[in-house]
């Protein structure tokens, strides 16, 4: 497998990463740091698979390491992932944990104030 289809795996795999999960970076080495848990095991293992195949074509002896049936497997599990995620769905979701935090936050603090009311006998 070329360098030049190794770089356009990665490419796919960066704008894909930027439009559907609003992930940014200089790399996609960068961008794979800031995953977190957005993303499967199975396939943030893949993203890095693809960006290191991606540093190794740069070199010309170290681009026969490089396996293209790996590397294709590799990118085809990632771009039918990223390609199926909802960008709306994803906003949304992250909307909800946040805000379903807050609410945790605040039924604790109002637990904790109504205890201490009932054990310094105000209530």
């Amino acid at each position: 497998m070329s360098g030049d289809q190794v770089t356009e795996y990665a490419e796919k795999i960066r704008t894909l990463l930027t439009e559907r999960l609003r992930i940014k970076g200089r790399s996609l080495e960068a961008q794979i740091k800031k995953i977190g848990r957005r993303l499967p095991r199975k396939i943030k293992r893949d993203a890095s698979f693809i960006a290191k195949a991606q540093g190794l074509s740069q070199n010309p002896k170290l681009a026969r390491m490089v396996d293209p049936g790996a590397v294709k497997r590799a990118g085809d599990n990632v771009v039918a992932h990223l390609s199926e995620i909802d960008p709306k769905e994803a906003l949304k979701d992250r909307v909800l944990w946040a805000l379903g935090k807050v609410a945790a936050v605040v039924i604790a603090v109002f637990i904790v104030a109504v205890w201490y009311a009932h054990s310094n006998g105000m209530i």
